[in-house]
């Protein structure tokens, strides 16, 4: 008997978990029809919700032309992602390394800012996740995933961050001072790392927004020891947190890596930076047999054209305010929601029960049996992730709160 690998099998780790054959705007349906309000949008990436109908119609369209050639063979659809990309990122000029995967995008990264300053070394930072590939992994700093990391001997430093060091100026200037410090004494010992990488809201771990002045810090003390900074969009990219991208001109990273939104359920993925920064690697240096074929090329082309169009991070902004304060507001009726978090819709709540009642696999489970999807874990085993498609209305954010509640007071 041939069955999926229990590494990646749902119905093996989770056998009532639904098989779904159709989604439409924020809804996935089973085999039986029964309809799932998804709140955690394809993992961040369905920001258009799913089988957006003019989505839909340039990938047939597409497929009937070409869906295929290899990395090499150029297409024209390929230009036009690059092209739609200005305006949107905040660079005034820019060189785009494609990839397929996020953590493919995130070796790229890797690789341009080792190429660029002759260092192996990277600093990351505690509860962060770039991705399950060797590379990738290298600088996650979840032990569970690393086990089987292979070759972690390339002056890898993981960095705890301060959480609250936007309600306190002295401890964001103390942590700047210690980053500055280690960062001189890298250098002293010749051994100043290559890159510093992180998100800025650590979504895997559990929605954990690093503060402002940390990531000002880190982007002025790349620049002044030249250490090239990057800064992991796969999550917050294309409108999630309320704007276009967390990154903007004066906050702004050497290399932007995107992924997940910008095919809108179809993998593309990308590293933005300046040209010659970018363009360290040379021709063929990395590439992927799938990287900008037509099919996925041609969809994230119009994906792009909504994001111009549409600014749906607008959305992200009031819709995700009006989340935030309905589950803020339900906090105070029920204890056992606390810990608020995030920004835009990319937010968090920890489940803080105890006892029968508090048990966040009980929740999420009996939030599925009535019809809602969302996603548990991270740090804190108890935290509930919400990541929805942000063309959710204020209407199904209602159906979700009332759906809540009414798990909630049955547990």
């Amino acid at each position: 008997m041939f069955t999926e690998a229990v590494a990646i099998s749902v119905r093996r780790s989770a056998p009532s978990s639904p098989s779904v054959i159709r989604g439409k705007g924020c809804f996935l349906y089973d085999e039986q029809g029964k309809s799932f309000l998804d709140m955690s949008g394809g993992s961040g990436a369905a920001n258009l919700g799913y089988q957006r109908d003019d989505l839909v119609e340039v990938l047939k369209r597409q497929s009937e032309l070409l869906i295929h050639t290899g990395w090499n063979i150029d297409n024209p659809q390929r230009h036009e992602v690059v092209a739609k990309l200005a305006g949107l990122v905040p660079y005034a000029q820019a060189s785009v390394f494609a990839a397929v995967t996020g953590a493919e995008a995130i070796e790229v990264a890797l690789k341009i800012a080792r190429a660029a300053t002759g260092r192996q070394g990277v600093v990351y930072f505690h509860n962060s996740f770039h991705g399950k590939t060797q590379g990738a992994l290298s600088v996650t700093s979840n032990s569970g995933f690393r086990k089987h990391l292979a070759g972690d001997n390339l002056q890898l430093t993981a960095l705890a961050l301060d959480y609250a060091a936007d309600q306190d100026p002295a401890r964001a200037t103390l942590w700047r001072e210690q980053l500055a410090e280690h960062l001189q004494q890298a250098q002293q010992a010749n051994r100043l790392p290559a890159a510093l990488i992180i998100e800025p809201i650590q979504a895997a771990e559990g929605m954990y927004p690093v503060p402002l002045a940390l990531l000002e810090a880190i982007v002025e003390l790349g620049k002044r020891f030249g250490v090239i900074t990057i800064f992991d969009e796969i999550y917050t990219g294309f409108g999630r947190t309320g704007t276009p991208f967390f990154s903007n001109p004066q906050l702004l990273p050497d290399l932007l890596v995107l992924g997940k939104a910008l095919g809108n359920g179809l993998p593309i993925s990308a590293v933005v930076g300046r040209p010659e920064l970018v363009d360290c690697l040379g021709y063929a240096e990395h590439s992927s047999t799938f990287t900008l074929m037509p099919l996925a090329c041609a969809v994230a082309s119009k994906v792009l054209d909504i994001y111009h169009q549409e600014q749906p991070w607008q959305w992200a902004a009031s819709n995700g305010g009006y989340l935030r304060q309905a589950l803020e507001s339900f906090g105070e009726e029920d204890s056992r929601v606390a810990n608020v978090r995030g920004r835009g819709m990319m937010l968090a709540f920890d489940f803080e029960g105890t006892g029968k009642g508090g048990d966040v696999l009980a929740l999420r489970n009996r939030l599925l049996e009535h019809g809602v999807i969302v996603r548990t874990g991270g740090r804190n085993p108890a935290t509930v992730k919400l990541t929805p498609p942000l063309c959710m209305s204020q209407q199904e954010i209602q159906a979700f709160i009332q759906t809540l509640q009414g798990v909630c007071r049955s547990l």
